[in-house]
Formats: C-alpha cells, sequence, structure tokens
C-alpha cells in the first residue's frame, strides 16, 4: 500500500506494492504538480488549465509579468504587489470649477494601472507644484476605476489643495479600500480650481500597497 510522506503528503511505493515503476513515478508526479511554481502565458492561460486552484498555489503569469498566489478566499492574488508611480514635468492649465481630467497644453495622459494587493487596499499620493492666475484654490485629486467602475471618484477630501498666486508645491496621500484583490485598477489624475486659471506642473502619482 502506498504511503504519503509526513509533510507534504507526496506517495511513495512500500516493499510489499507492485514494482510498477512508471505508476508511482506518475503518482509522485501528479502529487508534486500542483505544488511547483505552474507558469502561463497570462490569467486566462492559467484559468482554462487550473480548473480547480487550491489555496496556497503558486503561478508565474508572463503578463503582467507577476507571480500569484491563489489565497484562502478563493482568488488569485499577486504574491508582490509592486508599487507604481508617473511624473510629468509639462504644465498644463484648467478654469474648470469641477474636476477635469485633462489639462490644455498638456498632452500626456496622466493615469497610471496597478494590481490591487491581497488585502485590497492601497494607498496613493498625488502631487504637483501650482500656480493660481488670481485669487482662489486648487485641488489635484484622482479618480480610481475597476473597469468602468468608480472605486473613488476624485473629492476635495482626497486633494493637495493650493490657494493664493504664489507658486507652491503641494501632496496628499489617501487610502483605497474595497479593490479586487489581483484585479487591475487605474487611477487618473483630476484638476479643478475657484481660480480664473490655474497651472500644475511637475505633477505625479505614487501607489503603494498594504499587504
Amino acid at each position: 500500500m502506498v504511503a504519503l510522506t509526513p509533510l507534504g503528503s507526496l506517495p511513495y511505493p512500500q516493499p510489499a506494492d507492485n514494482a510498477d515503476i512508471p505508476v508511482h513515478l506518475q503518482s509522485l508526479a501528479e502529487a508534486v504538480d500542483g505544488r511547483t511554481v505552474l507558469r502561463f502565458a497570462d490569467a486566462a492561460a492559467r484559468d482554462a488549465k487550473v480548473a480547480d486552484p487550491i489555496p496556497g498555489m503558486i503561478a508565474w503569469l508572463n503578463n503582467p509579468g507577476l507571480h500569484y498566489y491563489f489565497t484562502a478566499a478563493k482568488q488569485w492574488a499577486p504574491l508582490i504587489a509592486r508599487p507604481v508611480a508617473w511624473f510629468s514635468s509639462l504644465s498644463g492649465t484648467t478654469g474648470s470649477s469641477s474636476y477635469v481630467e485633462t489639462l490644455t497644453g498638456a498632452t500626456d495622459p496622466f493615469a497610471v494601472t496597478f494590481i490591487a494587493p491581497p488585502s485590497g487596499t492601497s494607498l496613493v499620493m498625488v502631487g504637483a507644484r501650482v500656480n493660481n492666475s488670481a485669487a482662489g484654490t486648487a485641488y489635484f485629486s484622482a479618480s480610481v476605476k475597476q473597469g468602468t467602475r468608480v472605486v473613488s471618484a476624485a473629492a476635495d477630501t482626497r486633494a493637495a489643495v493650493v490657494g493664493g498666486t504664489t507658486s507652491t508645491s503641494a501632496s496628499s496621500v489617501f487610502p483605497l479600500t474595497g479593490l479586487t484583490p489581483g484585479a487591475a485598477h487605474t487611477v487618473t489624475g483630476a484638476f479643478r480650481t475657484t481660480a480664473t486659471s490655474t497651472a500644475f506642473a511637475n505633477r505625479f502619482l505614487v501607489i503603494t500597497h498594504m499587504i
């Protein structure tokens, strides 16, 4: 009767078992197969191959180039959620009193995509050098989406704020909760002002994760 190792429950033959080496090797190979680091092109290829994953499984995906593990909550999540950052030295302006995601004169796409960590919580930092053309207050916030679903809309309570006409650098950090572990989310900068016109330069976004 085949016995099992005490820690990994891997099968090995006993002296009384039939001397069928191919069968014994196949049993051992199948037991080890799901315990190695699996390798796939992407999540679709992984899910097609691993129909019934077990918590603790680890898989490497060429796209997006990360290791994932299957959690006790029955979800694939990044083994290590990488922080991401974006910076632009281009200066752009807006006179909009409601949040807009594009600035006049700045053509760069001010957005970054990240993979949510197993905790479902990340931190977002936004910052810029701001110059109001007249008395007023400028706000630099960010919106967060998972696909088309808005996870967090741009808001004054989650914004870097600058008042007056002196050119000033400002930043703000706020938490993101309720993220879907292992899913891609997009953070997009958003701007508004109560002044006639406001210039935003040296803009940046940084997303870090709470594991």
